[in-house]
C-alpha cells in the first residue's frame, strides 16, 4: 500500500548529508511495512533487524564496538553492507545503548543508509533519560494511514489524484462521502484497510481492530513497572469517552488521584496511543510559546480504533453520519485531529492546539488553531452542513484576525461572513473545507492566502 512518508524516504536517502533515520510512531502504523516498501520500490537491499528476536552477541558487550557489530551483522545475514544497503534496526527500544550508538555511525559509516524504528521507543527515551546528540540523527512521526491513501489502497485512484489536485464540484463531493463514511468506521490502521481490501468486506475489520487494541493492552506492563497495569486499562478504556474535551482527570478515574491519573495520561500520550490538543492563548508564533500545558483535549491515535472501543458497529456510524447525533461531532473532531496531527511537517513531533475562554462574557472554544506563513488561524469543525460560529467570531475580534476556517460537510467554498457583538459587526473570510481534504490544508491555504 502506497505511503506518502515513502516520498520522505526517498529523499533521505539521496541526501549527500545524510543522517540516521528514526521513525517513530505508535504500535501498528506500519512503520516496518514503510521501509520494506522503500527498499522494494526502489530497488535497495535490506537487512531487516528486530532486535526482540535477533541477538547479537556485540550488543551485549560493556562496551559497544560498532566495527565488530557491523562485522557479526554480515557474517549473520551472509551479505555485504554498502550504501544500496538498508541497515534497518526494528524493536530499537530493546537496545537503549545501540540506540546511543547512532551517532557514531554517522561519524564513522556515513555511507551506510540506518534506519530504526520501534513501537515503544518513546518510553525508552523518557526512562532512559535519553538525549540524541543535535546533527547526528533526523525523525519522522509516522502515524495512521490517511484518507487519501485509504482511497489509493481501495483503488479509488481517480478520487485520490483528483483530491491531490484540489478538484471539488458535486459529483465528487457524493463520491468523497461515501468513502469518507466507511473509512470513519475502517479507520487508517494498516492492517484493517488491508484486511477490507482482501475481504471486501467490513465484518473482519472490527476483529482486526480488536486485536490491534490487545497489542496496545498487552504492551501496558512494559509503561512502568511502578504503575498498577489495571489502572492503565482503566484509563484506556475511560479517555475514549472524554476525546474532544477538556480534560479533568477525576472524570477519567474518580477512584485515583489527579497526579496518578496524568502521569498515566503522559504515558499514553508517550506510546503515541493518544493525541493531545493543548490550549494555546494564540496571541503570536509559535502557538506552542502561548500554550498552557495543564490544560488540554485530547484525541485517539485513530478514528477507527476509536470506534471499536466504542463499540459502534458501520450501520450505527453511517446513521450518525447521515443524522445530527452528538456522537457525529466527536467522530469529526477525532477525524480531523489524527490528519492535522500528522500533517506535511511529519519531521517534528505531532502538536496539536485549540484555544478556550470559558471565563467572562464572551465564552467560547475553537476546535483547532493552525498557523500558516505566519498567520494563525482558528478552525471550527462541524459534524453537519449547518452550525453556528459564534466562538469563531468572538476569537476573530479578541485576536483582531480576519480568516477562519469551517471544516464540515459542505463542498470547498469561500465566502465572507458577519456578526454583530456589541453592536459592532465583525467580518472574516470564510474558507469552507470539506471533511475528506483536510489533510490538503496546506496546500489548500497556499491556493486561498496567496
Amino acid at each position: 500500500m502506497k505511503r506518502i512518508a515513502e516520498d520522505f524516504l526517498v529523499k533521505w536517502y539521496k541526501k549527500k548529508t545524510r543522517m540516521p533515520l528514526i521513525i517513530r510512531g505508535a504500535r501498528q502504523v506500519g512503520k516496518s511495512t514503510l521501509v520494506r516498501l522503500f527498499c522494494q520500490n526502489n530497488n535497495l537491499d535490506l537487512i531487516e533487524i528486530n532486535l526482540e528476536i535477533v541477538k547479537f552477541r556485540t550488543l551485549e558487550e560493556r562496551e559497544l564496538n560498532l566495527e565488530n557489530l557491523i562485522d557479526e551483522i554480515q557474517l549473520k545475514f551472509k551479505k555485504k553492507i554498502s550504501s544500496q544497503t538498508i541497515l534497518f534496526f526494528d524493536e530499537i527500544q530493546e537496545s537503549p545503548e545501540l540506540l546511543k550508538a547512532f551517532r557514531y555511525f554517522y561519524e564513522q559509516h556515513a555511507n551506510i543508509p540506518l534506519i530504526a524504528a520501534g513501537s515503544l521507543l518513546e518510553l525508552t527515551l523518557h526512562n532512559e533519560k535519553f538525549s540524541f546528540p543535535v546533527g547526528r540523527v533526523e525523525f519522522y512521526h509516522l502515524g495512521p494511514m490517511t484518507f487519501s491513501e485509504y482511497l489509493w489502497a481501495t483503488n479509488n485512484h481517480l478520487l485520490e489524484e483528483k483530491l491531490g489536485r484540489l478538484e471539488f464540484n458535486q459529483h465528487n463531493h457524493d463520491l468523497f462521502l461515501k468513502e469518507l463514511v466507511k473509512y470513519y468506521y475502517i479507520g487508517g490502521m494498516p492492517k484493517a484497510i488491508k484486511t477490507y481490501i482482501e475481504s471486501q468486506s467490513l465484518f473482519p475489520v472490527r476483529e482486526i481492530q480488536n486485536q490491534i487494541l490487545q497489542t496496545y493492552i498487552a504492551d501496558f506492563p512494559k509503561y512502568n513497572s511502578r504503575i498498577n497495569v489495571r489502572r492503565i486499562e482503566k484509563i484506556f478504556f475511560a479517555s475514549v469517552l472524554h476525546l474532544g474535551k477538556k480534560l479533568i482527570y477525576q472524570k477519567l478515574d474518580s477512584e485515583s488521584q489527579s497526579r496518578d491519573i496524568r502521569r498515566i495520561v503522559e504515558l499514553l500520550i508517550d506510546a503515541r496511543v493518544l493525541l493531545p490538543c493543548t490550549h494555546t492563548n494564540a496571541n503570536s508564533i509559535p502557538l506552542l510559546g502561548e500554550s498552557d500545558l495543564s490544560i488540554f483535549k485530547i484525541y485517539f491515535l485513530d478514528i477507527g480504533l476509536a470506534n471499536a472501543l466504542l463499540n459502534m458497529d458501520f450501520d450505527f456510524i453511517d446513521h450518525e453520519f447521515k443524522s445530527n447525533f452528538n456522537t457525529k461531532g466527536t467522530l469529526a473532531e477525532q477525524f480531523v485531529a489524527q490528519h492535522l496531527a500528522y500533517g506535511d511537517n511529519c519531521t517534528v513531533p505531532p502538536h496539536l492546539f485549540y484555544w478556550l475562554k470559558d471565563k467572562g462574557s464572551q465564552k467560547g472554544e475553537i476546535d483547532f488553531i493552525f498557523s500558516k506563513r505566519n498567520t494563525i488561524i482558528p478552525i471550527e469543525v462541524k459534524s453537519t452542513t449547518t452550525g453556528h460560529l459564534k466562538s469563531l467570531f468572538y476569537f476573530i475580534n479578541e485576536k483582531k484576525r480576519n480568516i477562519g476556517i469551517k471544516i464540515s460537510l459542505d463542498d470547498y467554498s469561500q465566502s465572507e461572513a458577519g456578526h454583530k457583538i456589541n453592536g459592532e459587526l465583525v467580518k472574516l473570510k470564510l474558507l469552507h473545507i470539506p471533511q475528506y481534504a483536510v489533510e490538503k490544508i496546506d496546500k489548500i491555504l497556499d491556493k486561498f492566502i496567496s
